[in-house]
């Protein structure tokens, strides 16, 4: 043999070697990518039932924010009563507020008059009987209900 068919022998002894030590590295890589194209077709099964369900979440989603859009639509009516029954009050508040401060001012001319005349004593006074009778009322009254109520005891 000479020189060029040694090497050749030699280039085809290392290639065997090296197909001997690639082919469990190979079935290795195979097993990984069958799994992986097993985990992915497993994914895309999940993917589709998932998007299923949120297409029907959606869908749902809608038709409940369609309803409720419907629902505020007819109640629009009743916010516009609330709104003029709140201007109507406001305006009354207002009307009552400026009658209320031209009184004040009439009180306050009043008790400047009062201070003027001197006329607390006899304001005091009348505040008095007022209070007395508005007891003795009171005392007749309590007095009254002790008599029925003894009364409804002795026809017992």
């Amino acid at each position: 043999m000479d020189w060029l068919g040694i090497g050749v022998l030699i280039l085809a002894i290392g290639f065997a070697v090296l197909v001997a030590l690639l082919i469990p590295v190979l079935k290795k890589l195979t097993e990984t990518l069958d799994n992986t194209a097993k985990t992915i077709s497993q994914a895309e099964k999940s993917l589709d039932d998932i998007t299923s369900e949120t297409k029907l979440v959606l869908y749902n989603a809608n038709e409940t924010l369609m309803d409720v859009n419907h629902k505020v639509s007819k109640l629009d009516p009743l916010f516009d009563v609330v709104e003029d029954a709140g201007q109507a009050t406001h305006h009354l508040t207002e009307t009552l507020a400026d009658y209320t401060g031209a009184k004040m001012d009439e009180v306050r001319t009043g008790a400047e008059v009062g201070r003027q005349k001197n006329l607390k004593g006899f304001v005091r006074g009348v505040a008095l009987m007022y209070y007395l009778r508005k007891a003795n009322k009171k005392r007749k009254g309590q007095a009254a209900d002790a008599k029925v109520k003894v009364t409804v005891k002795e026809e017992i």
